[in-house]
């Protein structure tokens, strides 16, 4: 999940307009100025500026963001430019950033991303996808949901090394279910998704996995952008 914060960090995040406000108690991490309110306690804030370094978002670029809780929500919100919150591309990379919040800074409670206009009014609210573990399989990065036992999770990551799929070079790959079908989801490179051979050799493959791994169930490959939103899916050859 830590790309998404990288992502958002290179492109989305701007300063507040300054002034009296109320945002809460301010720290600064690397040009990041984190402001927490009383319901986020001191250490808290710190682990999460701290993350904030780690992940490359607190980059010395000067930015604004603020931590607060409702109820035993997380709420991380910052200002982001324009009508970007609106635009439909970033849902999948605001959950996915919520998500990894979750897990790596607030212990699984649940998180959610706010974007805010200058003045820290919320123009749109993201909540965590279910993508909150993830594994490693020989540079393949396999993401997986709740409903994704761990068992299905090392049979798949172990059938992806033996078929040079996970040949030690870095992909993301994310395994989900809708109903009773498998959901492999993997990116590709830019114009990937409309090359009709390249999505019939992923036809093929959803066929594969159904029957070498899921006992005849349906699984269909998605290929998505670096942000993991779906560009293109491949039923399984008839």
């Amino acid at each position: 999940m830590k790309q998404y914060a990288f992502i958002l960090a290179l492109t989305l995040l701007f300063p507040l307009l300054q002034g009296c406000n109320n945002w809460g108690k301010e720290k600064d991490y690397n040009g990041v100025e984190l402001y927490h309110t009383s319901s986020v306690t001191d250490a808290e804030a710190d682990k999460l500026g701290n993350y904030l370094v780690t992940q490359k978002f607190a980059d010395g670029t000067k930015k604004t963001v603020q931590i607060t809780k409702s109820g035993n929500t997380y709420q991380f919100r910052f200002v982001l430019k324009d009508n970007v919150a609106l635009a439909p591309a970033l849902e999948s990379t605001m959950s996915s950033l919520a998500g990894s919040l979750s897990g790596d800074v607030f212990n699984g409670a649940p998180v959610e991303i706010q974007a805010c206009d200058e003045h820290l009014e919320t123009k749109k609210t993201y909540q965590a996808s279910t993508a909150t573990s993830e594994k490693n399989f020989n540079g393949v990065q396999l993401l997986h949901t709740r409903d994704i036992t761990d068992a299905e999770v090392d049979a798949l990551g172990n059938y992806l090394v033996r078929e040079k799929f996970a040949t030690g070079d870095t992909k993301t790959v994310q395994l989900a279910k809708s109903g009773s079908t498998y959901q492999f989801r993997f990116v590709v490179k830019p114009g990937l998704d409309k090359d009709t051979t390249f999505v019939r050799h992923c036809s093929e493959f959803a066929s594969q996995l159904s029957r070498d791994l899921y006992s005849g169930n349906p699984v269909e490959v998605q290929l998505c952008d670096n942000r993991m939103n779906t560009l293109a899916t491949a039923q399984m050859s008839k």
